[in-house]
């Protein structure tokens, strides 16, 4: 019985000590040789739109929706994705294009109401205290180029 009892002690022993080692080389994370060596490159930033674009975003007559104004497109681009971010009650929310951009091909302009809050079958909830409003739109051009715009909006 003794013998079973030192085994065991071993066995944990063993496992304590591999276990520690994993969990430092975890938090250690890997030496300055090794992270050159596994970087992996970063991407080109994605470039400015051109600056005949200009956006607005205004408060709309409507409570808790904003308009977004895009102007000077002049037909050069065929698709605008947005993606609107602001602080409602502490939190971080926001609102986006969804998985299909805004067909926007031959415009030369163009305006989006969207509804900052939340909505499920006719039941609409919105994000109140919203005073900043911070825009990301992608434009890709007839040729599949794409460019970004961002900026913070004031309310």
């Amino acid at each position: 019985m003794k013998n079973k009892m030192v085994y065991l002690y071993i066995g944990l022993a063993i496992v304590l000590f591999a276990t520690g080692f994993v969990v430092y080389k975890a938090i250690s994370g890997p030496g300055p040789q090794q992270a050159t060596q596994n970087a992996t490159p970063t991407p080109a930033a994605m470039p400015t739109v051109d600056a005949s674009v200009a956006v607005t975003l205004t408060k709309s007559s409507k409570p808790y929706t904003v308009v977004l104004n895009v102007t000077g497109l002049s037909g050069k681009y065929a698709s605008v994705g947005y993606e609107f971010s602001y602080e409602s009650k502490g939190l971080i929310k926001g609102v986006n294009s969804g998985s299909t951009p805004l067909d926007v091909s031959g415009k030369s302009e163009f305006s989006r109401e969207v509804y900052m809050g939340t909505c499920s079958r006719n039941d609409c909830t919105p994000d109140v205290g919203v005073t900043k409003v911070s825009v990301a739109l992608e434009f890709t051009d007839t040729a599949g180029t794409k460019s970004q715009f961002s900026k913070d909006f004031d309310l």
